[in-house]
């Protein structure tokens, strides 16, 4: 394969790339009501791409994405026993419409999506603008150092029944950038503590897990793309599932470490 075509579609990617990274940069920096409303927003277009996969042609398409949104907002603007009585019921709405052996990973996903949205929100409004940049700079290094270390090197695929393209050389060369951002990101915010650098391995792990569980989903549907609404990257359950995947682990550690997050 020649160069030309290893980087074929890189022109577009990193088009939409600057595209979302300069909605997502002014929201991040404008925090409250837009960094709430893009959010959600962004749950409810993934949840979307979710029901899409297996319901093409169905008002469960409009129904429970809302309802997810409705899940989300009932979390910050009430309690976690509303949250979960939403979340529940919007479970219970998509399951009705599928066949017993389409529940499980759909329903992960759909928790993923729910707990990691719940986990960002923690991340930009508790702990602070830095540790949401740190995370989601992390994500995307581990996104980059993939693509470039894959696409240069080749060799041994990682889950070739799952994803055919990615390989252990991307995946390291993923966690190899994610430490640099770490080390990086110690140094402007941590006093230069050499654990972040670990930690962003860590967190480049997780991005790379929530990655491959989109996979199978979209294998288990037959598809390439959870839908096309950004040139050059599929669907945003494309683009943030690494996001999710991270954030799930955010959610666990926030969880695990506050008293504050079930009040």
């Amino acid at each position: 394969m020649s160069d030309e075509s290893k980087y074929a579609d890189l022109k577009l990617r990193m088009l939409s790339g600057i595209v979302l990274v300069l909605v997502g940069a002014a929201t991040l920096i404008l925090g409250d009501l837009p960094f709430l409303f893009v959010f959600v927003l962004l749950a409810v277009v993934m949840t979307w791409e979710v029901v899409h996969l297996a319901l093409q042609k169905s008002i469960l398409n409009i129904i429970v994405p809302a309802m997810m949104g409705l899940s989300i907002m009932a979390y910050v603007l009430l309690s976690w026993p509303w949250a979960l009585g939403y979340l529940a019921l919007t479970l219970m709405v998509y399951c009705f419409a599928l066949k017993p052996k389409d529940m499980g990973i759909r329903v992960v996903m759909m928790v993923v999506i729910f707990l990691g949205i719940i986990g960002l929100i923690h991340l930009r409004f508790d702990i602070g603008l830095g540790s949401i940049l740190w995370v989601l700079a992390c994500v995307v290094a581990s996104d980059v150092g993939g693509y470039f270390a894959g696409r240069s090197f080749g060799g041994p695929k990682l889950w070739p029944a799952v994803s055919p393209k990615k390989t252990w050389s991307g995946t390291i060369g993923g966690w190899v950038l994610a430490a640099i951002v770490g080390l990086i990101f110690s140094r402007i915010y941590a006093e230069f503590d050499t654990s972040l650098a670990l930690y962003g391995v860590v967190i480049a792990i997780f991005a790379q897990a929530g990655d491959l569980f989109e996979s199978v989903l979209k294998r288990r549907a037959g598809i390439k793309d959870s839908s096309n609404l950004i040139p050059g990257h599929g669907g945003f359950l494309d683009r943030f599932d690494g996001v999710m995947g991270a954030s799930l682990l955010v959610f666990i550690y926030i969880a695990l470490t506050t008293n504050g997050l079930f009040a």
